[in-house]
């Protein structure tokens, strides 16, 4: 089962793919273009006029799409290249910081002094109620304790 690819789309595809080689053909720097990124190109291109879209998976890309998302933002970068623009490297993100902002100013900062326990009174100076209770040393003993059930 072919799919429908809008002819549109594909033409549009094919003079966005022209339009850039042509651009980095006009260029000063003739090397601008990668011996892979020539290949793709090339390979897009003739995949484009033959079978009207570039890819087959529909996991990859819309399916009335003529390139796939992967191909398109390739296509984007190489015509950033020849209109002379510098790459964006890859984000590496900003993690969890971004999404959870702290409200008020400044950092957060930890002072070491709360942390120290103020120093205890001296044990004559504990008064006898306050002190705890003593608890008996040696193994537990047991005991049978009677409920209130009668003999029966």
């Amino acid at each position: 089962m072919a799919r429908e690819v809008d002819p549109k789309k594909t033409r549009k595809a094919l003079r966005r793919l022209k339009r850039a080689r042509k651009k980095i053909e006009d260029s000063e720097k003739s090397d601008t273009l990668s011996d892979w990124e020539d290949e793709f190109l090339g390979s897009v291109e003739d995949r484009l006029e033959t079978f009207g879209s570039a890819f087959n998976d529909p996991e990859k890309g819309h399916l009335d799409e003529a390139l796939s998302g992967l191909q398109t933002a390739k296509l984007r970068e190489i015509e950033r290249k020849a209109a002379g623009k510098a790459r964006k490297p890859m984000s590496r993100g900003k993690g969890f910081k971004s999404s959870f902002k702290r409200k008020g100013s400044g950092p957060r900062v930890r002072d070491i002094n709360e942390d120290i326990e103020e120093e205890t009174p001296e044990a004559d100076e504990i008064p006898e109620a306050a002190a705890e209770p003593s608890r008996p040393s040696g193994p537990p003993k047991l005991r049978v304790v009677k409920g209130d059930k009668g003999d029966t």
